[in-house]
């Protein structure tokens, strides 16, 4: 996946997710709907997320694709999906799809997490799995960027997020996102409008694992050199958690993505 998605949402992003709640508890059956707009000087992305959970499940699709001025000059639609189990109020991955529609291998991603293994089928195949690709424990350790959102989702509090660093697997490449400067904040006035409460702030540094193409480690960054600055917050005071911004400097100005619409409902159904 690009880097957009794995920051915002995995937050690609994706997370572009941040919090790893391994004890969580799950806040009952919901169904979430997000909208992210992505800018740099004006709108470039639109970003929709779909989560719904119950006790024992949960499933997420993401899309993003270029809006505005970028799309005049480069069309980019991404697609992914998961869905996995729910177990102690934690998500754990089973089965993650991708696909990259950009007119030229429009390669289509699966990756399924069963019998103690990690399996990746790609079309077309890749050439290569990186140099080095990532391990079997390097592939069981982490999750994919999509059920790294539903874990935020099933936060339990505020306590949790923006500490230590998670682990990603996406298919192919292996990448941590480490998590610094943690604070709890006020809503601002958009976040006030969303309904959004409880908000948490921090600073994330992405570091390249495996599965890449061989790099000094100086430049295992995606060209990132600054931190990314990192927003979380929940729906209302007994709902999900989201991310609700993300920020990053690039060479023509701060890039952001933030929130700009949620709605969710208590039930999704079994």
């Amino acid at each position: 996946m690009s880097l957009t998605v794995r920051t915002a949402v995995a937050a690609a992003c994706g997370a572009l997710a941040l919090a790893a709640p391994a004890e969580a508890q799950a806040p009952g059956k919901f169904r979430l709907n997000l909208s992210y707009e992505g800018k740099l000087l004006v709108k470039v992305l639109d970003i929709t997320v779909s989560q719904e959970a119950t006790d024992t499940a949960y499933s997420s699709t993401i899309r993003l694709k270029s809006s505005g001025v970028l799309s005049a000059f480069k069309k980019i639609q991404q697609n992914a999906s998961a869905r996995g189990t729910i177990v102690d109020g934690a998500a754990r991955p089973g089965y993650f799809r991708h696909q990259n529609i950009d007119g030229k291998r429009n390669r289509k991603v699966e990756v399924r997490w069963a019998g103690g293994d990690v399996v990746t089928t790609a079309t077309p195949a890749y050439g290569s799995m990186g140099n080095p690709p990532a391990t079997k424990a390097q592939k069981l350790e982490s999750a994919d960027p999509v059920t790294q959102l539903v874990r935020i989702a099933l936060g339990d509090n505020r306590n949790q997020f923006c500490t230590g660093s998670l682990k990603f697997f996406d298919g192919k490449q292996r990448y941590n996102l480490e998590f610094t400067g943690r604070t709890n904040a006020a809503p601002d006035a958009r976040e006030k409008r969303l309904g959004l409460v409880n908000p948490v702030r921090c600073r994330v540094v992405y570091r390249e694992i495996a599965g890449f193409k061989k790099k000094p480690p100086e430049k295992r960054n995606q060209g990132l050199n600054k931190p990314i600055t990192v927003g979380f917050a929940q729906v209302g005071p007994n709902g999900p958690w989201v991310i609700s911004s993300l920020t990053g400097s690039t060479p023509l100005g701060n890039a952001t993505i933030e929130l700009a619409s949620v709605s969710t409902s208590g039930a999704a159904p079994d």
